[in-house]
């Protein structure tokens, strides 16, 4: 049994196995004669403690801005923010919950479309295990022996699409899985110590997420993770009525328990319950039990829940302080990206200005948001800087009324409901976040109307647009207009307007032209703001991927006129994803791109136009042209099908690392100083030749290089540094030597890179402006796959309609019709082998050339091989191969 402290082994020992189930929820219960208290696990913390409540925490901004700032040290400071309002929070709760909260969500945006792209650290795995580990050291405070809070990284792994989540695997060749998509969670338990993680939704190579054979094999054991695992959020309950991958809970939950997961975060009586039956089904021991709730308990008394922590001295001022605010400041600037700038930029503070567009005067909060203090519009900031001359806000939408069968509707009692002929109409903002669909608030009240299902008619709801289901959508279509569910409206007897079979005859009237209203704001004002993105509640968010990466129509019809009637005009995008801004880039002389989530938003912005602060982001994704670029969304292997700089090489709109600045600085040699240790040092010089302090973010890349197989490019080391005015600045870099690996699955290790190395430097991956050559630090070899007992069959070279699937709960390879694997440079220790495999139907199997037929069903296939040989193996038929071994 895993060893504990000497208190959680006597906890274990003095529980009843009902008391000890009791711990296997996120509700965990006390056992108040141990001192063990009640406990609720989990909570968000993504960019800030959130409240759900309404209660005032520091809102930085979103993860994806976060990143933008290229900064580990500063994203330190933010984690340990974070980590102390948790502790707060959990002290004012009276010690109940607040301090194993769900984040940082490290999964790679390995695609833009991604309905999270928000949540996530970008599309490198070096930058992201940097910034991740960086945020949880801080999160977890540096006391000995102790934790602020736990930090949970999440989803293990794989999880980039929203789309099938629930009852979908992701196929995910060794390679790519080893390389790439569990780099960061490798770092922040191996280096970040995280003390906790989320599995996900999906699964991958077959098996979910929650039943991964990887909890165990590589976070328990490889990395040593000696904290605790949960399952996501009902996961145990998709597990059976979803993805369907078992048929009751008990057995999900066993298999669960034995692969690694600690807590299940579902229902209490459900988990209570499905561990019970498992038990009493002999599906899993006691002491299974012990090793889920032992971690649980381990980590908790970390946390100080059975003793004094030095952490519950915390000074309880710092929750929403103005410490926290300035540091929110700070970050918010460093985050925002100058993406254009035809020496328009910055603004001095006279110009006589107008800002314009949907986000102009709104910062709507993300689901992962909380409530900071105060919410800084654009509008706010400038209004702070440009005072009486900006001359104007509009937010560009329509006022509109309804009428139904030519008769006027009204909201009385706070319904929708169809009024007199005589009556005055209500008048509604009409809100459009996506093509054809569109939020309506009415213009008196300022709320929206959300149908309400249960009371059967729409009704004001909030002032903002904020729940998981945003039942204030609507959608005209030509059959008519639809509700958040796709139904159509119509109105009941008491003329209240409902969903009902019969399509109503709705007109909605242009009270007041909200285009109009900006063209002509914008002829008015000497410069146009702009400010246009997406809702992060509306689209592209959890449970929904993008199709494209266009802004709505609406908006870029909004630019176009607002730019025919000033061409002084700059671009803001607020935004939570990259966009198609290949217009914009044409036309406009200025682009930002900032993102949702931070309080200091409109203020930092305000300070950044007039260079009071300077924007130093670099964008941590590639921004395509368009959405054509890029392959399937469920096509996980960037390798055979590219969509990061590390194997695309078509043109894109802005480069992976790309940022401007005001007072741009540039770089003055890139030198190879030599090795020291485990590590290559690197000499870069950087000059500033204006006459203001600049910072700029130096970047290391190692060139792609064709050996036996394609090695991508990929950032080695970076650096954000500041050099001051009329100056130059030496800095020393270094790159460690166990980054220049590759993951060979003939050997099933990271192996190094043989061959002469080329490096180079720059402001972002294309910028090449500098290159150097390293000597060989390992001599040029093809690796040999040894094969003596088995061959492992999931390590193929290359393949072609094939993929890892579960059968009967284990992984398999899957060949289609016309699907081949190809196992090359082998070394077989005998002569023969034996392969098993399930034929959906008769037909023939070619191994190296030979053909075989199979019969419908289990098969037993005799392959004679020499010693040294490659191995191909292909299929006319539906195939699954579940052994090769020795015969």
């Amino acid at each position: 049994m895993k060893q504990y402290s000497e208190k959680v082994a006597g906890f274990l020992q003095a529980m009843t196995v009902a008391e000890k189930i009791k711990l296997l929820s996120t509700k965990q219960s006390a056992v108040e004669r141990l001192g063990i208290g009640a406990y609720q696990v989990g909570g968000e913390a993504a960019h800030g403690v959130v409240d759900r409540e309404g209660k005032k925490t520091t809102s930085f901004p979103v993860p994806l801005g976060l990143s933008q700032t290229w900064n580990p040290r500063l994203l330190e400071k933010v984690g340990t923010a974070i980590g102390t309002e948790a502790r707060i929070k959990y002290l004012q709760s009276g010690k109940a919950s607040w301090l194993t909260l769900w984040a940082p969500t490290i999964d790679m945006e390995r695609d833009p479309r991604w309905g999270r792209n928000e949540e996530a650290y970008g599309e490198d795995p070096q930058l992201v295990r940097e910034l991740a580990t960086a945020i949880v050291s801080g999160m977890q405070g540096k006391e000995p022996g102790y934790l602020l809070m736990a930090a949970a990284p999440k989803h293990f792994f794989g999880n980039n699409n929203e789309a099938g989540r629930e009852n979908t695997s992701n196929f995910i060749p060794l390679r790519a899985q080893e390389e790439y998509y569990l780099q960061p969670f490798q770092a922040v338990f191996q280096q970040g110590k995280a003390q906790s993680m989320m599995t996900a939704y999906n699964g991958v190579n077959g098996i979910p997420g929650m039943q991964l054979p990887e909890l165990k094999e590589k976070v328990k054991g490889q990395w040593q993770m000696d904290g605790f695992i949960v399952s996501d959020g009902g996961a145990l309950t998709l597990n059976v009525e979803e993805y369907h991958y078992y048929d009751t809970f008990a057995e999900a939950l066993a298999d669960s328990l034995k692969k690694g997961v600690d807590c299940f975060v579902d229902d209490k009586a459900l988990v209570e319950q499905a561990a019970t039956e498992a038990l009493q089904q002999g599906l899993i021991t006691e002491a299974d039990i012990d090793e889920a709730i032992g971690n649980c308990l381990t980590v908790r008394e970390r946390l100080g829940h059975f003793g004094q922590c030095p952490y519950d001295q915390v000074d309880q001022s710092l929750l929403n302080s103005a410490a926290h605010q300035e540091l929110c400041e700070k970050v918010t600037a460093e985050g925002m990206v100058l993406l254009k700038n035809d020496g328009v930029l910055p603004f001095t503070g006279k110009e006589k200005i107008a800002v314009i567009g949907p986000l102009a005067d709104n910062t709507p909060r993300d689901w992962y948001g909380g409530f900071g203090n105060g919410r800084s519009t654009i509008k706010d900031g400038l209004e702070k800087k440009f005072a009486s001359r900006l001359v104007g806000v509009c937010d560009s939408h329509d006022q509109v009324a309804i009428f139904l069968n030519n008769q006027p509707l009204v909201v009385q009692n706070e319904r929708l409901q169809v009024g007199e002929n005589h009556q005055q109409p209500a008048i509604f903002v009409k809100e459009i976040w996506q093509d054809n669909t569109f939020v309506l608030k009415e213009l008196a009240s300022g709320r929206y109307l959300a149908y309400d299902e249960e009371a059967g008619y729409f009704k004001l709801h909030q002032t903002e647009v904020y729940d998981w289901f945003i039942k204030e959508l609507w959608q005209e279509t030509p059959e008519g207009m639809q509700n958040w569910q796709g139904d159509f409206l119509g109105v009941d007897e008491k003329g209240v307007v409902t969903v009902t079979g019969e399509v109503g005859d709705f007109t909605l009237k242009v009270i007041k032209n909200g285009l109009q209203a900006a063209e002509e704001l914008a002829a008015k004002s000497q410069w146009s703001i702009v400010v246009l993105g997406n809702h992060p509640m509306i689209n592209g968010k959890e449970t929904q991927d993008r199709q494209n990466l266009n802004l709505p129509e609406f908006q870029q019809t909004l630019l176009k006129k607002v730019l025919a009637k000033n061409p002084q005009t700059i671009l803001v995008l607020l935004g939570s994803y990259p966009f198609d801004l290949r217009w914009a880039q044409e036309h406009v002389p200025g682009i930002f791109f900032v993102t949702h989530g931070s309080q200091a938003l409109g203020k930092v912005f305000g300070d950044v136009l007039v260079d009071q602060k300077q924007p130093t982001g670099h964008l941590t994704q590639t921004w395509f042209t368009s959405a054509d670029c890029l392959p399937a969304m469920n096509d996980y292997d960037l390798i055979k099908h590219p969509r990061t700089y590390h194997y695309y090489r078509d043109e894109v709109l802005y480069p992976f690392g790309f940022g401007l600045s005001y007072h741009s600085l540039r770089l003055d040699h890139f030198l190879y100083l030599g090795e020291s240790g485990e590590d290559l040092r690197f000499s870069v010089g950087l000059i500033n030749d204006s006459d203001e302090c600049g910072k700029e973010t130096i970047q290391v890349y190692l060139k792609e290089k064709q050996t036996h197989l394609l090695l991508p490019r990929k950032l080695v080391a970076f650096k954000k540094v500041k050099v001051l005015q009329n100056s130059q600045k030496i800095i020393e870099l270094t790159v460690a030597k166990k980054a220049l690996t590759y993951f060979d699955v003939r050997s099933q290790k990271h192996q190094p890179i043989s061959g002469e190395l080329e490096f180079f430097v720059g402001f972002n991956s294309e910028d090449q402006q500098f290159t150097t050559l390293v000597p060989p630090l390992v001599e040029a070899c093809i690796p040999t796959r040894e094969v003596a007992e088995s061959l492992e069959l999931f390590s193929f070279d290359s393949y072609q309609l094939a993929e890892i699937i579960a059968c009967n709960h284990q992984r398999v390879l899957s060949l289609a019709p016309g699907g081949k694997v190809s196992y090359l440079a082998n070394h077989f220790s005998y002569g023969s082998y034996c392969m098993e495999c399930h034929a959906e139907t008769a037909g023939k199997i070619i191994i190296n050339g030979e053909v075989t037929e199979l019969i419908a069903g289990e098969n037993q296939v005799m392959i004679k091989l020499a010693a040294d040989a490659d191995l191909v193996i292909a299929s006319e038929i539906l195939l699954a191969v579940s052994r090769f071994t020795k015969a």
